[in-house]
């Protein structure tokens, strides 16, 4: 077996370039981000090879840490890996990263190891366009349509599309979402540049009332599917279930635009946005957020373990039995 990790280079992607989730400009900016350096780890078997990409952390007293799915859970995606192939993929790159500096291997992602303990709570939730838009419309309760319609007949209006006046609008209600709730939102320039350099993955909502902006979302877009990443919404509109009526009509903009999938994002399981979410969605699955200890071996076991071995080799036989009672439960 063999490990190689290598940096990120910024290249064009040659596969899967429909996803914004493995683009390399995506996953720089990331990495920027969150004070991360993106990766690719080659690890090769007798029997496989795969091609990682992830995300390695490096801390000022020298502890490294690797992250699969940093951000969000499909920066880890592994091209060409099965879910029989995964937990395999996983046991034997725990093990050769005992022989690098890592010093743990942290996961995101929608596989379960049965092995593994999960230590997070979170739940992606998904809106499948079938048959059609209309159908899903009546198959949702009569008071989520009731809600639905309450903003519109206040003159909601919206539109979608990539550009700066649009971002502009999008980070003034996501600033004052993130104030609310008390959290920290990424810097303006974050999503500057993912309109510089990513705007063929992006979608950008921005939803109005007389005019003023209330309600936001950026979105990534692909061929089949429309992911929603970050959102906001106006303080004193919050009760005019605009939140609600921007869902809808993202709903409406995948059909129209002949995509599968509305991707609603995570949340925290049983949550109030989870618990908002399953208004519409009709198919979710776990994120789990497993962590792995990689310790390397101590220079200082490592050659105790060589003496008792080299001790072993050279003592009679008939004295085996009792070094076994005082060795083994030590070095094996």
């Amino acid at each position: 077996m063999s490990i190689t990790i290598t940096p990120d280079l910024l290249l064009k992607p040659t596969r899967m370039d429909d996803e914004i989730f493995l683009d390399p400009a995506f996953r720089a900016i990331l990495a920027r981000a969150f004070r991360l350096q993106a990766v690719q780890v080659q690890l090769t078997t007798v029997e496989h090879e795969w091609r990682i990409p992830a995300f390695l952390r490096a801390t000022w007293l020298g502890n490294q840490t690797l992250i699969l799915g940093a951000g969000f859970d499909k920066t880890g995606i592994i091209l060409n890996t099965t879910p029989d192939d995964y937990g395999v993929m996983i046991t034997t790159l725990a093990q050769e990263l005992t022989t690098t500096r890592i010093n743990t291997l942290e996961i995101r992602t929608a596989q379960h190891i049965p092995y593994l303990t999960d230590t997070a709570d979170k739940v992606e939730l998904n809106l499948d366009i079938q048959p059609s838009v209309e159908a899903i419309w009546q198959k949702l309760s009569s008071n989520t349509r009731k809600n639905i319609r309450r903003p519109l007949k206040m003159g909601f209006t919206s539109v979608v599309g990539v550009n700066p006046h649009l971002l502009d609008e999008f980070y003034q209600l996501y600033r004052m979402s993130l104030h609310d709730l008390g959290s920290l939102p990424h810097p303006k320039a974050f999503f500057i540049e993912l309109i510089q350099q990513c705007p063929q993955h992006l979608a950008i909502f921005v939803g109005y009332i007389d005019g003023i902006p209330v309600v936001s979302s950026v979105n990534f877009t692909s061929p089949t599917e429309v992911y929603g990443a970050w959102s906001g919404i106006h303080t004193d509109y919050k009760k005019y279930n605009v939140f609600l009526a921007m869902l809808w009509q993202m709903v409406e903009y995948c059909g129209a635009s002949g995509r599968n999938t509305y991707n609603l994002g995570r949340s925290s399981a049983g949550s109030n946005p989870h618990q908002f979410k399953l208004k519409l969605a009709n198919r979710s699955h776990k994120i789990y957020y497993y962590k792995i200890p990689t310790p390397s071996p101590s220079a200082t076991h490592a050659k105790a373990q060589a003496a008792a071995s080299w001790l072993i080799r050279h003592t009679p036989e008939m004295v085996m039995d009792g070094l076994s009672r005082a060795l083994l439960h030590k070095f094996y």
